[in-house]
Protein backbone atom coordinates (compact mmCIF):
# COMPACT_ATOMS: atom_id res chain seq x y z
CA UNK A 1 0.00 0.00 0.00
CA UNK A 2 1.23 3.35 -0.84
CA UNK A 3 1.46 5.23 2.07
CA UNK A 4 -0.46 8.92 1.75
CA UNK A 5 1.07 12.05 3.11
CA UNK A 6 -0.51 13.42 6.07
CA UNK A 7 -2.19 16.77 5.63
CA UNK A 8 -1.92 19.36 7.95
CA UNK A 9 -4.88 21.55 7.41
CA UNK A 10 -4.30 24.94 10.06
CA UNK A 11 -1.29 26.27 11.51
CA UNK A 12 -0.86 23.88 15.21
CA UNK A 13 0.71 25.12 18.21
CA UNK A 14 2.52 22.12 19.37
CA UNK A 15 1.74 19.60 16.18
CA UNK A 16 2.63 16.39 16.09
CA UNK A 17 3.08 16.31 12.34
CA UNK A 18 6.88 15.23 12.80
CA UNK A 19 6.19 12.95 15.34
CA UNK A 20 3.93 10.67 13.69
CA UNK A 21 6.12 8.13 13.17
CA UNK A 22 7.03 7.43 16.79
CA UNK A 23 3.88 8.24 18.68
CA UNK A 24 2.06 5.10 15.93
CA UNK A 25 5.08 2.95 16.93
CA UNK A 26 4.42 3.13 20.61
CA UNK A 27 0.58 2.57 19.75
CA UNK A 28 1.52 -0.68 18.20
CA UNK A 29 3.76 -1.50 20.73
CA UNK A 30 1.07 -1.81 23.15
CA UNK A 31 -1.47 -2.63 20.70
CA UNK A 32 0.45 -4.74 18.44
CA UNK A 33 -3.07 -6.55 16.71
CA UNK A 34 -4.12 -2.75 15.61
CA UNK A 35 -7.51 -2.95 17.01
CA UNK A 36 -9.80 0.37 17.55
CA UNK A 37 -8.04 3.45 19.07
CA UNK A 38 -9.44 6.95 20.65
CA UNK A 39 -7.42 10.31 20.15
CA UNK A 40 -8.26 12.46 22.74
CA UNK A 41 -7.69 16.36 22.32
CA UNK A 42 -7.39 15.54 18.97
CA UNK A 43 -6.77 18.98 18.14
CA UNK A 44 -5.76 19.30 13.92
CA UNK A 45 -6.63 16.11 13.70
CA UNK A 46 -2.92 14.35 12.00
CA UNK A 47 -2.26 11.52 14.56
CA UNK A 48 -6.13 10.50 14.08
CA UNK A 49 -5.51 10.69 10.38
CA UNK A 50 -2.47 8.16 10.86
CA UNK A 51 -4.08 6.01 13.04
CA UNK A 52 -6.89 5.73 10.79
CA UNK A 53 -4.63 4.33 7.79
CA UNK A 54 -4.27 1.19 10.32
CA UNK A 55 -6.74 0.80 12.64
CA UNK A 56 -10.38 2.52 13.61
CA UNK A 57 -10.37 5.34 15.48
CA UNK A 58 -12.37 7.86 17.66
CA UNK A 59 -11.04 11.88 17.78
CA UNK A 60 -12.57 13.40 20.49
CA UNK A 61 -11.99 17.26 21.18
CA UNK A 62 -14.18 19.43 23.03
CA UNK A 63 -13.35 22.34 20.38
CA UNK A 64 -16.04 22.20 17.52
CA UNK A 65 -12.83 23.49 14.98
CA UNK A 66 -10.83 20.68 15.96
CA UNK A 67 -14.05 18.53 15.16
CA UNK A 68 -14.74 19.48 11.61
CA UNK A 69 -10.59 19.15 11.02
CA UNK A 70 -10.47 15.55 12.16
CA UNK A 71 -14.01 14.90 11.08
CA UNK A 72 -12.85 15.86 7.23
CA UNK A 73 -9.64 13.57 7.49
CA UNK A 74 -11.28 10.77 9.16
CA UNK A 75 -14.90 10.45 7.45
CA UNK A 76 -13.80 11.35 3.78
CA UNK A 77 -16.24 13.54 1.79
CA UNK A 78 -17.91 12.69 -1.59
CA UNK A 79 -16.82 16.56 -2.74
CA UNK A 80 -15.81 16.95 -6.51
CA UNK A 81 -14.03 19.90 -8.02
CA UNK A 82 -17.35 20.99 -9.28
CA UNK A 83 -18.85 21.48 -5.77
CA UNK A 84 -15.87 23.26 -4.76
CA UNK A 85 -16.14 25.82 -7.54
CA UNK A 86 -19.89 26.13 -6.61
CA UNK A 87 -19.03 27.13 -3.17
CA UNK A 88 -16.33 29.71 -4.52
CA UNK A 89 -18.57 31.47 -7.40
CA UNK A 90 -21.25 31.87 -4.55
CA UNK A 91 -18.96 33.40 -2.21
CA UNK A 92 -17.81 35.58 -4.49
CA UNK A 93 -20.77 36.79 -5.43
CA UNK A 94 -21.64 37.40 -2.04
CA UNK A 95 -18.72 39.58 -1.25
CA UNK A 96 -19.36 41.42 -4.29
CA UNK A 97 -22.94 41.78 -3.27
CA UNK A 98 -21.47 43.29 -0.14
CA UNK A 99 -18.36 45.53 -1.41
CA UNK A 100 -21.13 47.62 -3.77
CA UNK A 101 -22.57 48.17 -0.37
CA UNK A 102 -21.75 50.24 2.46
CA UNK A 103 -18.56 48.08 3.11
CA UNK A 104 -17.68 49.48 -0.14
CA UNK A 105 -16.39 52.62 1.81
CA UNK A 106 -13.90 50.20 3.95
CA UNK A 107 -12.94 48.19 1.19
CA UNK A 108 -11.91 51.49 -0.58
CA UNK A 109 -9.91 52.49 2.49
CA UNK A 110 -8.11 49.48 2.57
CA UNK A 111 -6.98 49.94 -0.77
CA UNK A 112 -5.41 52.93 0.26
CA UNK A 113 -3.93 51.44 3.18
CA UNK A 114 -2.20 48.87 0.94
CA UNK A 115 -1.00 51.03 -2.17
CA UNK A 116 0.47 53.88 1.07
CA UNK A 117 2.61 50.74 2.47
CA UNK A 118 4.01 50.33 -1.28
CA UNK A 119 4.97 54.02 -1.25
CA UNK A 120 6.21 53.98 2.23
CA UNK A 121 4.17 55.46 4.44
CA UNK A 122 2.94 53.04 7.10
CA UNK A 123 0.68 54.98 9.31
CA UNK A 124 -2.85 54.25 7.31
CA UNK A 125 -2.44 50.56 7.65
CA UNK A 126 -1.05 50.48 11.59
CA UNK A 127 -4.48 52.64 12.50
CA UNK A 128 -6.51 49.92 11.30
CA UNK A 129 -4.84 46.75 12.31
CA UNK A 130 -4.75 48.94 15.43
CA UNK A 131 -8.64 49.88 15.75
CA UNK A 132 -9.99 48.81 12.66
CA UNK A 133 -12.44 46.44 14.20
CA UNK A 134 -16.33 47.17 13.30
CA UNK A 135 -17.13 46.02 16.63
CA UNK A 136 -15.00 48.03 18.48
CA UNK A 137 -16.14 51.33 16.63
CA UNK A 138 -19.73 50.35 17.10
CA UNK A 139 -18.92 50.52 21.12
CA UNK A 140 -16.85 53.83 20.57
CA UNK A 141 -13.57 52.42 20.82
CA UNK A 142 -12.15 53.43 17.39
CA UNK A 143 -10.85 56.39 15.71
CA UNK A 144 -12.66 59.68 16.47
CA UNK A 145 -11.81 61.31 13.23
CA UNK A 146 -9.81 60.58 9.67
CA UNK A 147 -10.41 58.54 6.56
CA UNK A 148 -10.51 55.35 8.87
CA UNK A 149 -13.02 56.42 11.28
CA UNK A 150 -15.01 58.12 8.67
CA UNK A 151 -15.10 54.55 6.80
CA UNK A 152 -15.96 52.48 9.74
CA UNK A 153 -19.05 55.02 10.08
CA UNK A 154 -20.30 54.64 6.78
CA UNK A 155 -20.00 51.19 7.56
CA UNK A 156 -22.02 51.00 10.66
CA UNK A 157 -24.72 52.68 8.60
CA UNK A 158 -25.58 50.10 6.19
CA UNK A 159 -26.36 46.32 6.85
CA UNK A 160 -24.90 44.61 9.52
CA UNK A 161 -22.31 41.86 8.18
CA UNK A 162 -21.05 38.87 9.08
CA UNK A 163 -19.28 38.07 12.52
CA UNK A 164 -15.86 37.52 10.50
CA UNK A 165 -16.49 40.97 8.96
CA UNK A 166 -17.56 43.23 12.00
CA UNK A 167 -15.58 41.11 14.73
CA UNK A 168 -11.67 40.88 12.96
CA UNK A 169 -12.15 42.68 9.46
CA UNK A 170 -8.76 44.97 9.62
CA UNK A 171 -7.57 43.76 12.86
CA UNK A 172 -6.90 39.76 12.11
CA UNK A 173 -7.76 39.90 8.14
CA UNK A 174 -7.98 42.54 5.61
CA UNK A 175 -11.72 43.72 5.18
CA UNK A 176 -12.12 42.12 1.99
CA UNK A 177 -10.48 39.04 3.30
CA UNK A 178 -13.14 38.83 6.41
CA UNK A 179 -16.27 39.33 4.00
CA UNK A 180 -14.79 36.19 1.66
CA UNK A 181 -14.36 34.06 5.10
CA UNK A 182 -18.03 35.59 5.77
CA UNK A 183 -19.32 34.15 2.39
CA UNK A 184 -17.80 30.82 2.69
CA UNK A 185 -18.85 29.96 5.82
CA UNK A 186 -22.19 30.39 4.67
CA UNK A 187 -22.01 28.61 1.56
CA UNK A 188 -20.04 25.97 4.01
CA UNK A 189 -23.71 25.10 5.70
CA UNK A 190 -25.55 24.82 2.71
CA UNK A 191 -23.86 21.88 1.50
CA UNK A 192 -24.95 18.44 1.73
CA UNK A 193 -24.44 17.28 5.67
CA UNK A 194 -22.21 15.07 4.42
CA UNK A 195 -19.67 17.42 2.71
CA UNK A 196 -20.02 20.24 5.26
CA UNK A 197 -17.31 19.60 7.63
CA UNK A 198 -15.01 18.51 4.53
CA UNK A 199 -15.93 22.38 3.32
CA UNK A 200 -15.69 24.09 6.61
CA UNK A 201 -12.04 22.26 7.21
CA UNK A 202 -10.96 24.35 3.47
CA UNK A 203 -12.43 27.44 5.01
CA UNK A 204 -10.28 26.70 8.25
CA UNK A 205 -7.12 25.84 6.39
CA UNK A 206 -8.06 29.56 4.11
CA UNK A 207 -8.50 31.42 7.35
CA UNK A 208 -5.25 29.93 9.12
CA UNK A 209 -3.00 30.90 5.85
CA UNK A 210 -4.46 34.09 4.92
CA UNK A 211 -4.27 35.48 9.06
CA UNK A 212 -1.52 38.11 9.31
CA UNK A 213 -0.10 37.63 12.96
CA UNK A 214 3.25 36.33 14.14
CA UNK A 215 2.70 32.52 13.33
CA UNK A 216 -0.67 32.44 11.75
CA UNK A 217 -2.35 32.07 14.84
CA UNK A 218 -4.85 33.67 16.91
CA UNK A 219 -3.59 34.46 20.21
CA UNK A 220 -3.86 38.07 19.79
CA UNK A 221 -3.59 40.71 17.07
CA UNK A 222 0.49 42.05 15.95
CA UNK A 223 1.58 45.47 17.93
CA UNK A 224 2.00 47.49 14.99
CA UNK A 225 4.35 50.21 16.99
CA UNK A 226 7.44 49.87 19.02
CA UNK A 227 8.05 51.83 21.82
CA UNK A 228 7.71 54.99 20.92
CA UNK A 229 4.90 55.37 18.78
CA UNK A 230 6.43 54.68 15.26
CA UNK A 231 4.82 52.09 13.11
CA UNK A 232 7.06 49.17 12.36
CA UNK A 233 8.43 48.81 9.23
CA UNK A 234 9.06 44.90 8.36
CA UNK A 235 6.29 43.67 10.75
CA UNK A 236 3.83 46.24 8.49
CA UNK A 237 5.15 45.46 5.29
CA UNK A 238 4.65 41.10 5.93
CA UNK A 239 0.93 42.19 7.07
CA UNK A 240 0.58 43.86 3.75
CA UNK A 241 1.93 40.12 1.89
CA UNK A 242 -0.99 38.08 4.10
CA UNK A 243 -3.30 40.56 3.42
CA UNK A 244 -2.72 40.16 -0.46
CA UNK A 245 -4.08 36.71 -0.33
CA UNK A 246 -7.15 36.08 -1.74
CA UNK A 247 -9.09 33.66 0.58
CA UNK A 248 -11.46 32.05 -1.82
CA UNK A 249 -8.26 31.10 -3.64
CA UNK A 250 -7.00 29.94 -0.86
CA UNK A 251 -10.10 27.70 -0.22
CA UNK A 252 -10.32 26.29 -3.07
CA UNK A 253 -6.55 24.99 -3.14
CA UNK A 254 -7.35 23.63 0.58
CA UNK A 255 -10.66 21.99 -0.43
CA UNK A 256 -8.64 20.29 -3.45
CA UNK A 257 -6.14 18.65 -1.26
CA UNK A 258 -9.19 17.25 1.25
CA UNK A 259 -10.43 15.84 -1.89
CA UNK A 260 -6.84 14.49 -2.86
CA UNK A 261 -6.83 13.18 0.83
CA UNK A 262 -9.95 10.76 0.08
CA UNK A 263 -11.18 8.45 2.82
CA UNK A 264 -8.59 6.60 5.22
CA UNK A 265 -8.46 3.05 4.76
CA UNK A 266 -10.37 2.38 8.16
CA UNK A 267 -13.45 3.84 9.69
CA UNK A 268 -13.39 7.39 11.84
CA UNK A 269 -15.19 9.55 13.48
CA UNK A 270 -14.97 12.83 15.33
CA UNK A 271 -16.70 14.16 18.64
CA UNK A 272 -16.92 16.59 20.06
CA UNK A 273 -17.10 16.72 23.82
CA UNK A 274 -14.99 16.79 27.32
CA UNK A 275 -12.70 14.40 27.82
CA UNK A 276 -13.87 13.14 30.77
CA UNK A 277 -17.47 12.67 30.01
CA UNK A 278 -16.70 10.51 26.72
CA UNK A 279 -14.21 8.35 28.79
CA UNK A 280 -17.39 7.87 31.31
CA UNK A 281 -19.80 7.32 28.74
CA UNK A 282 -17.69 5.26 26.11
CA UNK A 283 -19.23 1.77 25.55
CA UNK A 284 -17.35 0.02 23.02
CA UNK A 285 -14.42 -2.10 22.68
CA UNK A 286 -11.12 -0.05 23.20
CA UNK A 287 -7.72 -1.14 22.35
CA UNK A 288 -5.47 1.85 22.80
CA UNK A 289 -6.15 5.24 24.08
CA UNK A 290 -3.58 8.29 22.72
CA UNK A 291 -3.53 11.40 24.49
CA UNK A 292 -2.59 14.77 23.69
CA UNK A 293 -3.51 17.56 26.70
CA UNK A 294 -2.48 20.43 26.25
CA UNK A 295 0.95 21.51 28.98
CA UNK A 296 1.36 24.79 29.58
CA UNK A 297 0.30 27.94 31.00
CA UNK A 298 -1.46 29.16 27.49
CA UNK A 299 -4.76 27.84 26.94
CA UNK A 300 -5.16 26.22 23.51
CA UNK A 301 -9.00 28.29 22.74
CA UNK A 302 -6.84 31.75 22.73
CA UNK A 303 -4.87 30.49 19.56
CA UNK A 304 -8.10 29.47 17.76
CA UNK A 305 -11.02 31.27 18.85
CA UNK A 306 -11.64 33.03 15.63
CA UNK A 307 -11.81 29.43 13.95
CA UNK A 308 -14.34 28.28 16.87
CA UNK A 309 -16.26 31.05 15.66
CA UNK A 310 -16.33 30.15 12.38
CA UNK A 311 -17.00 26.19 12.95
CA UNK A 312 -19.67 27.52 15.06
CA UNK A 313 -21.06 29.99 12.74
CA UNK A 314 -22.51 32.18 15.96
CA UNK A 315 -22.52 35.51 17.39
CA UNK A 316 -20.56 34.97 19.93
CA UNK A 317 -20.04 37.79 23.13
CA UNK A 318 -16.48 39.16 23.09
CA UNK A 319 -14.55 39.00 26.11
CA UNK A 320 -13.66 42.58 28.15
CA UNK A 321 -10.82 44.14 30.45
CA UNK A 322 -10.97 47.20 32.93
CA UNK A 323 -8.53 49.73 31.32
CA UNK A 324 -8.19 53.22 32.96
CA UNK A 325 -11.15 52.70 34.80
CA UNK A 326 -13.15 51.85 31.95
CA UNK A 327 -14.45 48.49 30.08
CA UNK A 328 -13.02 47.90 27.15
CA UNK A 329 -13.01 44.68 23.96
CA UNK A 330 -9.99 42.80 24.78
CA UNK A 331 -7.09 43.43 22.50
CA UNK A 332 -7.22 39.76 21.39
CA UNK A 333 -11.63 39.86 21.25
CA UNK A 334 -11.88 36.54 22.26
CA UNK A 335 -14.70 34.66 22.89
CA UNK A 336 -16.26 35.40 26.32
CA UNK A 337 -17.29 31.74 26.32
CA UNK A 338 -13.82 30.39 25.91
CA UNK A 339 -12.94 27.45 26.91
CA UNK A 340 -10.76 26.88 29.83
CA UNK A 341 -8.58 23.51 30.19
CA UNK A 342 -7.95 22.29 33.28
CA UNK A 343 -4.57 21.11 32.28
CA UNK A 344 -3.35 24.45 31.83
CA UNK A 345 -4.21 25.75 35.53
CA UNK A 346 -1.83 24.53 38.05
CA UNK A 347 -4.54 24.14 40.98
CA UNK A 348 -6.32 22.34 38.55
CA UNK A 349 -3.96 20.33 36.13
CA UNK A 350 -3.26 16.99 39.10
CA UNK A 351 -6.71 16.76 39.22
CA UNK A 352 -7.28 16.48 35.66
CA UNK A 353 -4.59 13.93 34.74
CA UNK A 354 -5.84 11.64 37.48
CA UNK A 355 -9.23 11.65 36.11
CA UNK A 356 -7.36 10.99 32.27
CA UNK A 357 -6.01 7.93 33.76
CA UNK A 358 -9.00 6.92 35.86
CA UNK A 359 -11.13 7.32 32.40
CA UNK A 360 -8.78 5.24 30.40
CA UNK A 361 -8.28 2.27 33.35
CA UNK A 362 -12.13 1.95 33.02
CA UNK A 363 -11.55 1.08 29.90
CA UNK A 364 -8.92 -1.05 30.45
CA UNK A 365 -6.51 0.47 27.26
CA UNK A 366 -3.35 1.10 27.50
CA UNK A 367 -2.61 4.93 27.51
CA UNK A 368 -0.01 6.33 24.79
CA UNK A 369 0.69 10.16 26.27
CA UNK A 370 2.21 12.74 24.59
CA UNK A 371 4.29 15.25 27.00
CA UNK A 372 7.47 17.63 27.22
CA UNK A 373 9.05 17.88 29.67
CA UNK A 374 11.23 21.45 31.16
CA UNK A 375 13.92 22.28 33.82
CA UNK A 376 13.33 24.29 36.63
CA UNK A 377 16.21 26.61 34.97
CA UNK A 378 14.91 26.76 31.37
CA UNK A 379 13.40 29.61 30.01
CA UNK A 380 11.01 28.07 27.90
CA UNK A 381 7.22 28.50 28.57
CA UNK A 382 6.86 26.67 31.91
CA UNK A 383 5.25 23.45 32.29
CA UNK A 384 2.21 22.90 34.81
CA UNK A 385 3.72 19.61 35.63
CA UNK A 386 6.85 18.43 35.11
CA UNK A 387 7.23 14.54 33.58
CA UNK A 388 7.86 13.01 36.83
CA UNK A 389 4.99 14.27 38.50
CA UNK A 390 2.93 12.86 35.81
CA UNK A 391 4.60 9.76 35.75
CA UNK A 392 3.26 9.46 39.58
CA UNK A 393 0.17 10.22 38.86
CA UNK A 394 -0.03 7.96 36.10
CA UNK A 395 1.23 4.62 38.22
CA UNK A 396 -1.75 5.12 40.61
CA UNK A 397 -3.62 3.65 37.98
CA UNK A 398 -1.53 1.88 35.65
CA UNK A 399 0.60 -2.01 35.98
CA UNK A 400 2.94 -0.16 33.86
CA UNK A 401 4.01 3.00 32.98
CA UNK A 402 7.62 4.18 30.94
CA UNK A 403 8.62 7.33 29.56
CA UNK A 404 10.26 7.39 26.12
CA UNK A 405 11.66 9.85 23.88
CA UNK A 406 9.36 10.40 20.96
CA UNK A 407 12.97 11.78 19.17
CA UNK A 408 15.22 15.31 18.35
CA UNK A 409 12.47 17.67 18.22
CA UNK A 410 11.95 21.56 19.11
CA UNK A 411 8.48 23.03 18.99
CA UNK A 412 7.49 26.04 17.67
CA UNK A 413 8.19 28.94 20.38
CA UNK A 414 5.78 31.26 18.69
CA UNK A 415 8.19 32.86 16.46
CA UNK A 416 9.64 35.02 19.52
CA UNK A 417 13.37 35.77 19.17
CA UNK A 418 13.22 34.81 23.32
CA UNK A 419 11.48 32.69 23.91
CA UNK A 420 14.20 30.62 21.53
CA UNK A 421 16.94 31.00 23.91
CA UNK A 422 17.54 27.45 25.46
CA UNK A 423 15.49 24.86 22.91
CA UNK A 424 15.23 21.39 24.06
CA UNK A 425 15.77 19.15 21.82
CA UNK A 426 13.94 16.48 24.12
CA UNK A 427 11.17 18.87 23.63
CA UNK A 428 8.38 15.83 23.56
CA UNK A 429 8.36 12.45 25.45
CA UNK A 430 5.74 9.66 25.19
CA UNK A 431 4.13 8.13 28.71
CA UNK A 432 3.64 4.51 27.77
CA UNK A 433 1.24 3.22 30.34
CA UNK A 434 -0.21 -0.68 30.68
CA UNK A 435 -3.55 -1.41 32.48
Amino acid sequence: MTERRPLRPIHYLGSKLRLLDAIGAAIDLVDPDRGPAIDLFSGSGVVAARLAEERSVVAVDIQEYARVLSSALLAGNQLTEADVTEVADNARASEQAQASGSLGCLLEHEAGCQAAVTSGDLEPLAAVVEAGALIGFERGEGPGAGALADALREASLGSTPGVITRYYGGVYFSYRQALQLDGLAEQARAVDPGDRDAVLAAVLGAASEAVSTVGSHFAQPVRPRDGAGQPKGPLLRSVARKREIDVIDAFERWAGRLIDAGTPPNAGTAVRGDYREFLASHSKDVSVVYADPPYTRDHYSRFYHVLETLALGDTPGLSTTNLDGGTRLSRGLYRAERHQSPFCIRSQAPDAFRELFKGVRRLRAPLVLSYSPYTQNSSDRPRVLTVGQVVDLARRCFRAVEVTSAGRLAHSKFNVAHRNTDISYDAEVLVVCRP
